[in-house]
């Protein structure tokens, strides 16, 4: 009976001794299992992970080029740029690597479409144009080169009004990018054919003439003249008693005004019409309307007395516009306000 007690014994010994040896077993099968299946999730969630951020970082680089092609005037903010750009990483980025991946051409990624995208956004905000013929204001007084054309618009295809010819004087009230004055009376002329320096002409030298042999005559038929000691005698002009100098003004002519149903205009500020020989346009502030002034040795040859009934936008400080039919030399005379 103790042999038997000691056998059973060692047979329940060793049967406990292979159980726990197969369950150790069991447990270290599962735990390597389990392992390698953590490993492999891992490697994928990470590679997954890496293809997301990929994806993040082209769409990132395709909003940045959009906004750097869109227009210095943009209103939206940095903070509201930088929420849509992240919002639009975050939920983009997944259906963007699922479209490739469901349709995608073969060779064409998804980094080629946003680009194409980003092309197409540029070019859609791009700013329009400048017009080139828009007017800056601008005060100047020319000069014509040659015989240049006065046309009513800023291009060689509008009409021409009239002849400007060498050597005549151009009110300038405005320029455009295209290379044209905008005239004191509406028109334009090219600013390439223009002087802003005086261009000699044998017409200014007939016209002097013929001012200088009108004034002598009108001298020579009754009118007193100035005695040898008086300022204005030098330049051959009547007698100035009585009147007040006011020194060297710039003398320019004008014509009359084109309207806009291709009549012209000779009415004045002060609602006279236009007379050749007695209209002058003035800076009011200096010389107010109905001022009569005299100007020795009369550019058009008369006897030198005006009045100021007309003003303008390129008239202003020492600057009289004379009224004339015909074309005349710029120049610079001495002004008397006759009291």
């Amino acid at each position: 009976m103790r042999f038997i007690d000691s056998t059973l014994k060692d047979n329940l010994t060793r049967d406990r001794l292979r159980m726990g040896a197969s369950i150790a077993a069991i447990i270290a099968l599962s735990l390597l299992v389990f392992i390698g299946v953590y490993t492999l999730l891992d490697s994928k969630a990470r590679a997954d992970r890496a293809r997301r951020n990929a994806q993040a970082d082209v769409l990132m680089e395709a909003v940045e080029s959009s906004e750097q092609a869109a227009p210095s005037d943009e209103t939206v903010t940095e903070s509201d740029a930088s929420e849509t750009t992240e919002t639009s990483a975050t939920e983009l980025a997944p259906v963007i690597v699922s479209e490739s991946e469901e349709s995608a051409v073969p060779g064409e990624t998804s980094a080629d479409v946003l680009s194409s995208e980003a092309t197409e956004t540029s070019t859609e905000t791009a700013p329009a144009p400048t017009d080139p013929d828009a007017v800056e204001e601008f005060y100047t007084s020319v000069y014509a080169g040659s015989d240049i054309n006065l046309r009513s618009g800023p291009g060689t295809d509008y009409d021409v009004v009239r002849l400007i010819h060498m050597g005549e004087g151009i009110d300038v009230t405005g320029r455009t990018a295209s290379g044209w004055y905008r005239t004191y009376s509406g028109n334009y002329v090219l600013i390439s054919l223009t002087s802003e320096e005086p261009v000699a002409t044998t017409a200014a030298a007939t016209t002097a003439a013929q001012t200088t042999a009108a004034t002598t005559a009108a001298t020579t038929q009754g009118r007193p003249t100035t005695p040898a000691n008086t300022e204005s005698n030098t330049a051959g002009s009547a007698s100035t008693d009585g009147m007040t100098y006011y020194g060297t003004c710039h003398i320019t002519f004008y014509g009359p005004q084109p309207l806009s149903d291709g009549s012209w205009s000779t009415t004045t500020a002060t609602g006279t019409s236009c007379s050749e020989g007695r209209t002058v346009a003035a800076d009011w502030d200096i010389f107010p309307a109905g001022t009569t002034i005299y100007i020795p040795n009369d550019p058009l040859g008369g006897d030198g007395y005006y009045t100021v009934e007309d003003m303008g936008p390129g008239v202003s400080g020492n600057h009289i516009d004379i009224f004339a039919n015909g074309s005349h030399t710029v120049t610079d005379c001495e002004v008397y306000i006759v009291n």
